[in-house]
């Protein structure tokens, strides 16, 4: 899939996107402006989520977890492949930052599968790819996880 995305000269996500696991059924409900990995100043990576503005409801209902998971493990090894690239091209360590934009996640009536299936696929790329083991960065958070987290910080 990177040597296809690579192959105009240009980064082209298309053919990521279309090889990746059940993409049939997730690329109709997950699009490049709600899952995209962008390059940062610093020439490191941030793999954004926007988990809020995905149906994950009707998504679960086309998938099964180990699916879903699959499909998170294959953009966090596309990621892994893209800064190792760029690790040895630019001579210096490449990292691949998560941010989680929460912006419009229901805590009550969303799908939790949805979630464990992002928690899974993390976890799984922790243990794949140890040095790419970076914080995740949780922004817009709901109120009341906002003043979850302000109590145990």
């Amino acid at each position: 899939a990177v040597d296809k995305a690579i192959s105009g000269g240009s980064w082209d996500n298309a053919p990521v996107r279309d090889m990746a696991p059940h993409a049939d059924i997730v690329n109709k409900y997950i699009t490049p402006s709600q899952c995209l990995t962008t390059t940062l100043r610093s020439g490191d990576l941030c793999y954004c989520i926007r988990a809020g503005q995905i149906d994950d409801v009707a998504l679960m209902s086309e998938v099964s977890l180990e699916q879903m998971t699959d499909f998170f493990l294959y953009c966090k090894e596309v990621n892994a492949i893209v800064a190792n690239m760029r690790s040895k091209s630019s001579d210096s360590i490449v990292e691949v930052f998560t941010a989680n934009d929460l912006n419009g996640v229901k805590l009550v009536g969303g799908d939790a599968t949805f979630r464990k299936a992002l928690s899974a696929a993390s976890t799984k790329a922790n243990e794949l790819y140890p040095s790419l083991a970076v914080p995740t960065f949780l922004l817009n958070l709901p109120k009341l996880l906002g003043a979850l987290v302000k109590l145990f910080t």
